[in-house]
């Protein structure tokens, strides 16, 4: 999810940089950096679970000085912050965001410092890849990864006659099955995403699932590919579905809140989504844990499923000591419980305690033998039921992951929410010339991002 800086920005940029370094340490001589990350005062038990964390890290490394924040990245502030000095030594950035400021040198290079991350080479090459330049250098640590899926009702499984312990696992048996479910049940059987740039969004995601891509190389530059043929036949299947097997139902103007509303209310039984979608079902929606259904993404040849998440990148700003601290905090906070069991299962305890989802499966970000008993500790702790993503589990790690487009994504998305609600709401809507149209909003777009 990303915006495009402003022109113009680079020469500010590398007025900026080259006055970096002068506040590298604090009164007393320690390394000092800014740590964005911080939950808000409104939080208050959260803040005070990071701010413990704070104090653990800054004992154990005693030359090191935190000043956490809770600032948020905004694309929107992110270059005029970078060229004012204000931005913090460690911040996150969606996964989409890295390749596009490394390219612009908006983040560090830290590939030195990784020989002092633990399991810093055990990475999954594919949750690292977003943050690996062309060169091959690390500009960045995964903090949190997502592979889209499928979320299903488990009860309206049954209640159709369906096995809900045998989710579908390729379009042809959603299809099927959402029609038998809308039959049966007189539930929508399948939902679509189709506003505030979610329509394009999971547009993107079925596209994928089809082996197709949303953007393409063309020279040195990214170019639109949604014209091809998988996105085509995305678009042929949810009219199928939306018109001819009547199995989406009428509500076709729904964004995500709207649709997880709907499907923690049992009023749709399918939508795609990962598993951390679950949150937000059950402690904002109130959705019954145990109706709760999540699969891998089914994938045409070719196929893969969309990945997400958050990295943590250091600013360019950074001294070298200041680079060091960052990523040792990094490793400390963000890693840890992904390699550690002892701060995974407390972390998951504490969630627990606190009546919140915890264990809820993630990507793994190494091999069996590192991640392996970081699941089994979360899994001991878990309040979640577990079975319910089994289907997820044991697929997802075999899938191809696909990162979102990597220019003007969100541009993009809100170009072919148009696509998709035309072919949701209008029976006569033509696939082909509604991306024809979309193609000629976003190719100038892409164009001046690209300047």
């Amino acid at each position: 999810m990303k915006a495009t800086l402003a022109k113009g920005t680079a020469g500010l940029l590398l007025l900026a940089a080259a006055a970096c370094g002068a506040d590298a340490k604090s009164g007393d001589g320690k390394i000092e950096i800014t740590v964005s990350g911080m939950p808000p005062s409104t939080q208050a038990a959260s803040q005070k679970d990071f701010l413990k964390y704070v104090a653990e890290f800054e004992k154990a490394n005693p030359n090191i000085k935190l000043k956490p924040t809770d600032a948020q990245y905004d694309v929107k502030t992110f270059a005029a912050r970078l060229a004012a000095g204000q931005l913090e030594t460690v911040f996150r950035v969606p996964l989409t965001d890295p390749q596009a400021l490394l390219k612009r040198r908006q983040i560090a290079d830290i590939t030195g410092e990784m020989n002092s991350v633990q399991h810093g080479s055990d990475f999954d090459k594919r949750i690292l890849a977003p943050a690996t330049g062309p060169d091959g250098k690390i500009y960045g640590l995964p903090t949190e990864a997502y592979a889209a899926g499928l979320v299903y009702n488990r009860k309206l499984f049954d209640e159709a006659g369906l096995d809900p312990d045998k989710p579908p696992t390729t379009w042809d048996e959603v299809r099927k099955d959402a029609k038998i479910i809308a039959e049966k049940t007189g539930v929508p059987g399948f939902g679509m995403h189709s506003t505030t740039n979610t329509g394009g969004w999971m547009l993107t995601t079925l596209t994928y699932a089809f082996g197709g891509r949303m953007e393409k190389p063309e020279g040195d530059r990214q170019v639109v590919a949604f014209q091809e043929g998988p996105t085509l036949q995305a678009l042929s299947l949810l009219k199928a579905m939306r018109w001819e097997d009547d199995s989406m139902g009428a509500q076709q103007l729904r964004n995500q809140d709207d649709l997880l509303r709907d499907f923690a209310g049992g009023k749709v039984a399918m939508m795609m989504g990962a598993p951390n979608l679950f949150s937000s079902f059950k402690t904002k929606f109130g959705g019954d844990a145990e109706i709760y259904g999540q699969a891998a993404l089914p994938l045409g040849p070719g196929g893969g499923t969309l990945l997400g998440g958050t990295v943590a990148v250091v600013s360019p700003k950074a001294t070298p000591e200041q680079r060091a601290a960052a990523v040792k905090w990094i490793d400390y906070y963000y890693l840890r419980p992904k390699y550690d069991p002892a701060p995974a299962s407390e972390r998951t305890k504490k969630k627990a305690a606190d009546n919140l989802p915890a264990g809820v499966p993630q990507l793994p970000f190494y091999d069996e033998a590192i991640s392996g008993p970081v699941i089994q500790a979360e899994r001991a702790d878990s309040n979640v039921p577990l079975k319910n993503f089994d289907s997820y589990v044991t697929t997802v790690g075999k899938q191809e992951f696909v990162v979102e487009p990597p220019v003007a994504g969100q541009e993009l998305y809100a170009a072919l929410d148009s696509v998709v609600q035309a072919v949701l709401t209008r029976k006569d809507a033509d696939p082909a010339t509604e991306l024809k149209a979309a193609a000629e909003k976003v190719t100038p777009i892409l164009d001046r991002s690209q300047r």
